[in-house]
């Protein structure tokens, strides 16, 4: 009788395979006809190449809305009020401030002040914010002095020796220019201190030597000339040269010490030249 063998390992045989079991893996290259095609490199993109794309994506986009919200309409200047342009256009004031459109984080008050005072017609200028989105403008106009007249033309001039458009109103006081070489146009800025040192003389002439201003004559060489009325009915006026107007209060003074002189001495003045400090002449 035979024996039964019990299976232990192998169901089927009681010895193992005389040859192991070779497990081969399987190659990534391809084979057969697909290594004849081209092969293209797979592109790999890792976790930190994937953050920084996003974050350069959300930082595109955080410049991207800074960028339209400061040109928003409601972040720039809409609306411009002028006061004061009686003259001049307030068209002209608004294109000279060049404010209209910019954003109201970088509006450069200063710049636009100074471009508006540059106009010709314009002596001074403030320029303010007013609300979110307004600009205020507050001009004041130069205005008429008296006339320069200079190689047989006469314009107007201001305080401030700047030559304006038109002409200076009747009555107004007049500088002489004896040695012209041409005749100045509107815009030009002829001597400021001769035409300050004019006014200031017929303001205080009478009070300070008892006489009125008469005229007043120009030379580039020696200045400003004003002639004195004289004291009397029966006298001569007298050709004061005070040149510019530093020193003036000294000017003053000695031109009325010499005046009490000459009444007292009874001396007739006809010329007198202050320029020179304590070195008076006259004759």
């Amino acid at each position: 009788m035979p024996v039964a063998r019990t299976p232990k390992r192998w169901p089927y045989r009681n010895a193992r395979p005389a040859r192991g079991r070779r497990v081969v893996r399987a190659s990534d290259a391809p084979r057969g006809v697909q290594a004849l095609l081209p092969v293209v490199p797979r592109l790999q993109v890792t976790r930190r190449q994937a953050r920084i794309v996003l974050a350069a994506a959300a930082m595109a986009m955080l410049l991207s809305a800074a960028w339209w919200a400061y040109h928003s309409p409601w972040l720039t200047v809409s609306d411009v009020t002028i006061a004061g342009a009686k003259s001049i256009s307030p068209r002209q004031v608004q294109l000279a401030a060049g404010i209209d459109g910019d954003s109201i984080f970088a509006l450069d008050l200063r710049a636009a002040q100074a471009r508006v005072r540059a106009l010709p017609l314009v002596r001074t200028a403030t320029v303010r914010k007013d609300g979110l989105h307004g600009v205020a403008i507050s001009v004041q106009e130069r205005s008429v002095w008296g006339s320069w007249s200079a190689a047989g033309t006469s314009v107007p001039v201001d305080a401030d020796g700047v030559v304006l458009d038109g002409a200076a109103p009747k009555g107004a006081p007049v500088i002489i220019v004896a040695d012209a070489q041409r005749p100045v146009q509107p815009g030009d800025t002829i001597d400021a201190g001769a035409v300050q040192l004019a006014a200031r003389l017929l303001r205080e002439s009478d009070a300070s030597f008892g006489r009125k201003v008469l005229a007043f004559a120009y030379r580039q060489d020696s200045g400003l000339t004003a002639v004195l009325a004289a004291a009397d009915a029966g006298g001569k006026p007298v050709w004061v040269t005070f040149g510019d107007g530093r020193d003036y209060d000294y000017k003053v003074a000695a031109l009325y010490v010499l005046f009490q002189r000459a009444k007292e001495q009874e001396l007739a003045l006809n010329v007198v030249d202050l320029r020179y400090g304590d070195r008076l002449s006259f004759r």
